[in-house]
């Protein structure tokens, strides 16, 4: 009972994580008290949080209706379904997935004053390593498709058959789910990460920012995820190169029948190329972050978890808005998917008011 009354003291005004000990009966206990309702912008920026929860429910509403309808466009056009359009609907899905595993929680929490713990935060640990692993990839199985596409234009869709695209995903699933798995099989738990002077404290550290995979586990999956940035970057820097050598080959050609089948190669590599680059953008410094914050003191990152997080968010629909950008049928769906959700809102309404007026 004294051990809980002396925790009971330990109170700060500050984003640490303040600990004391505490000795009962001849023994001393090394009590720690954090709270992260005082750190990143909902406790050092409250001006800030309508700004925050504005801006997370526009990416959630930009994440479902972007992938959707990129998923849509995949599935309903004949001329869409290649292998890599396959991975691209995949990874759209798990964009999707992955926004509606971490905003909704961090519009809870920042709305309320709350923060993640407990089983919702084992839960976020687990399925948000498996997300953030497979989506990178996927990315990385694009750009394969990508090099194979310009490399070998005429075996590519034997080398690309749907069987090796099934069992491509089938591997891009397993690899993302086997480092949280083992972590446990091997702790018997699911392992969250703790911060500078915290021990065995599973929460997210702001309102924000989730819970992340810990221990070992947690540098895998990071590792992971930088190592198939690397790999995709290698890959775009050979189709770069082959795509120089057929343009020197074609040049002299009149006239030149293998020159728009070129550009089209090129302007979907060109296009991944932007989400890669994106890619670099966002989830680089978030890494470096997430490492950090494993040596660093919480008051000295919290603000910096929370800005990137938001801006690590800005993945889960880039992809979407990318394509409608530089892809004029990605446009055409979108508009059209609009137009109907609007349409069956309107005859949705119409039959309300018909019922009420009978």
């Amino acid at each position: 009972m004294e051990a809980f009354h002396s925790l009971g003291n330990i109170t700060h005004a500050t984003c640490d994580v303040i600990s004391r000990n505490v000795t009962v009966k001849n023994t001393t206990v090394t009590v720690s008290s954090f709270s992260p309702l005082l750190c990143g912008l909902y406790g050092m920026y409250p001006s800030w949080r309508p700004v925050v929860i504005i801006i997370l429910v526009g990416f959630i509403l930009m994440s479902v209706l972007g992938n959707g309808c990129l998923m849509a466009v995949i599935a309903t056009r004949e001329s869409m379904q290649e292998p890599g359009n396959y991975f691209l609907a995949a990874l759209a899905a798990t964009d999707m997935f992955s926004s509606l595993l971490y905003v909704p929680i961090s519009i809870h929490n920042t709305a309320h004053g709350a923060f993640t713990n407990g089983g919702l935060c084992k839960v976020q640990t687990f399925f948000g390593a498996v997300a953030v692993v497979l989506s990178h990839s996927l990315l990385m199985c694009q750009w394969v498709c990508r090099y194979t596409h310009i490399t070998c234009p005429m075996q590519y869709e034997k080398k690309l058959a749907r069987s090796r695209i099934a069992m491509a995903m089938a591997a891009c699933v397993l690899i993302a789910v086997l480092p949280p798995f083992v972590g446990v099989v091997r702790t018997g738990t699911v392992g969250v990460v703790t911060y500078q002077g915290a021990t065995d404290m599973e929460v997210s550290p702001t309102t924000i920012y989730p819970c992340l995979p810990g221990d070992a586990e947690g540098s895998i999956t990071g590792t992971l995820c930088l190592v198939m940035m690397i790999i995709s970057s290698i890959f775009a820097i050979l189709i770069y190169r082959v795509a120089q050598k057929h343009k020197e080959n074609l040049k002299d050609l009149s006239p030149n029948p293998g020159h728009e089948v070129l550009e089209s190669k090129l302007k979907a590599a060109k296009t991944l190329g932007i989400v890669l680059l994106v890619y670099w953008m966002t989830w680089f410094p978030s890494l470096v972050l997430y490492f950090l914050s494993k040596v660093e003191a919480m008051s000295t990152l919290s603000v910096a978890l929370d800005v990137f997080q938001i801006v690590v968010l800005t993945n889960t629909f880039v992809d979407a808005l990318v394509y409608a950008f530089r892809y004029a049928i990605y446009r055409e769906a979108s508009i059209r998917m609009f137009r109907d959700i609007k349409n069956a809102i309107g005859d949705v309404i119409l039959d309300y008011i018909e019922i009420i007026t009978e």
